[in-house]
């Protein structure tokens, strides 16, 4: 089953707008709900189950000039398992304009026992454009006792900038490796935050790893790094997603208000 989200969205009497949608069932999209701040949040809600082997889901989306657009999905993203050895695809591209604010934070994605993943993001910021990323990797369903049972999960990001790549960062977990203590370690769950602006410099990423330092009580292993231009990147190791989750949702909202200058938001689910 192949499904399929692509929008676009444009500001226009100062605050930003759905200007084109196309979907295909099962991907969808909830009624847009426009912000205070003048931006917009959309949940894409998926009407089945969750990606079976051979599945393939496109989500692609267009923020124009000085548009601030929040994308995030209703609930966890379930990799079924591949029973007859086929992949589950997962293809996301995102074009972010001068002047654009794009904030796409979805749930978890939870691999099933035996399951087989391949995820793709793909940003094209222009110059002036900004981009918050995030992205949680769970083991599998641990209240059945599904601990690292999936036979293969990658997850590749990469950002162009005036297209030229800046990032290219690949995840892959093969829990029949036997390196695999070594990459986790005594954790389960991986957490990535990542921030792109021109705005960001060293002194801003120092002050970025203080906050990190001043979160306490969440059992969660963080870094914050910079990337070769024009961002950083916050990863986190934890136990449990929820945790990771609170420890991004700090972090995403100081962003907010201390780069961009914006109110932190409330998303409700």
């Amino acid at each position: 089953m192949n499904g399929s989200w692509e929008g676009h969205v444009e500001t226009w009497q100062g605050c930003t707008h759905l200007m084109d949608s196309l979907q295909r069932a099962p991907l969808k999209i909830a009624k847009p709900f426009a912000r205070s701040d003048g931006g917009l949040t959309i949940y894409l809600m998926d009407a089945s189950p969750g990606l079976f082997g051979g599945d393939c889901q496109t989500i692609t989306c267009r923020i124009g000039d000085g548009s601030y657009l929040y994308l995030t999905n209703q609930s966890s993203s379930k990799i079924h398992p591949a029973h007859a050895g086929e992949v589950s695809h997962q293809t996301q591209t995102f074009y972010v304009a001068s002047g654009a604010l794009f904030e796409y934070v979805p749930e978890p994605l939870v691999p099933f026992e035996g399951s087989l993943y391949e995820g793709v993001t793909t940003l094209y910021m222009e110059s002036g454009g900004n981009a918050i990323v995030g992205e949680i990797l769970t083991p599998g369903r641990i209240g059945r006792g599904e601990v690292f049972l999936f036979q293969r999960l990658q997850s590749t990001f990469s950002v162009y900038w005036d297209y030229r790549c800046i990032v290219w960062d690949s995840i892959v977990i093969e829990p029949a490796n036997r390196m695999m203590h070594l990459i986790m370690g005594p954790f389960t769950h991986i957490g990535t935050l990542y921030v792109l602006s021109e705005l960001i410099d060293e002194s801003y990423i120092r002050a970025l790893r203080a906050v990190l330092e001043s979160i306490a009580g969440f059992d969660v292993y963080a870094g914050c790094s910079a990337l070769h231009q024009n961002g950083l990147i916050i990863r986190m190791l934890g136990h449990c997603a929820w945790r990771l989750q609170e420890v991004m949702r700090i972090c995403h909202m100081h962003v907010r208000e201390t780069l961009f200058g914006l109110v932190a938001i409330d998303i409700r689910k």
